[in-house]
């Protein structure tokens, strides 16, 4: 049996994991892997979750030789929905009986190798041509839009060789982003719109989803990881800001040198 409830433990520790990594809410968590580990049969499962750590135990009153807990550090976040789906469709299997606990966490196991891929790389240049489009440019914006989204596409690109705090890299970013459609803006001042090209750029880097579930965990009653969310929207938000700041110095420098 202890076994068994090692595996359990293990299966809701990974649910849990990929869910917070996938930037899922607190309640959405705590919930999954709550009714994980009460599938063992033990009468005291425990789950805490906040934005960078999983606390979860499990234990029973009758059988006190069978006492486990296990803490799960979280450090990277990124916004994936595809994920979240997955792990909640996989938990209700385990959780209705139709597959294993084996099953279920080989199941996460591959989840966690097949992802976007390299695809989700070229987003940027993507969208930046597409909230171009919705906010009414014109073809010449649409151009610049590709041609900043490829400049933040090899941001990332770089980010995989060097070390960058999530924080530091939405200002550099942000930054070269301002400072590129800046320069191109100097240059072509009538055949573009500077405002539409900077809202472009910066739309997909905006913390709308954390903004979302920060507001719908302090509806829950999850007031401590509500805020939590809110001061990493607040961050994000404020590294977007001295971005632009910085940007819009370094293109006034490099204009007045030129």
């Amino acid at each position: 049996m202890r076994l068994y409830y090692e595996k359990v433990m293990r299966l809701a520790s990974l649910a849990g994991k990929i869910l917070l990594q996938s930037n899922a809410e607190e309640y959405r968590v705590e919930d999954t892997t709550y009714r994980i580990l009460k599938t063992s049969g033990l009468n005291l499962p425990g789950s805490y979750s906040n934005t960078t750590g999983l606390f979860l135990s499990l234990t029973d009153t009758e059988q006190s030789q069978y006492n486990f807990s296990n803490i799960v550090r979280i450090n990277e976040r990124s916004n994936n929905i595809q994920n979240i789906d997955a792990v909640n469709n996989i938990s209700r299997l385990y959780v209705s009986g139709n597959i294993d606990v084996d099953q279920a966490y080989a199941a996460l196991k591959e989840l966690k190798t097949t992802n976007y891929g390299d695809l989700i790389d070229y987003t940027n240049i993507i969208l930046a041509a597409a909230f171009v489009i919705l906010f009414g440019g014109t073809s010449s914006d649409f151009i610049v839009a590709i041609l900043t989204g490829s400049v933040l596409t090899l941001m990332k690109s770089i980010r995989k060789h060097i070390y960058f705090t999530n924080f530091s890299y939405n200002i550099l970013s942000v930054a070269i982003g301002t400072l590129f459609i800046g320069l191109i803006y100097a240059f072509f001042p009538q055949n573009l719109n500077r405002s539409i090209l900077l809202g472009a750029m910066i739309i997909p880097f905006y913390p709308g989803t954390s903004i979302t579930n920060s507001m719908r965990d302090i509806l829950k009653g999850n007031n401590l990881a509500g805020s939590i969310k809110a001061v990493d929207a607040f961050m994000i938000i404020t590294s977007l800001t001295l971005g632009y700041s910085i940007g819009i110095v370094l293109c006034r420098a490099v204009i007045s040198f030129i």
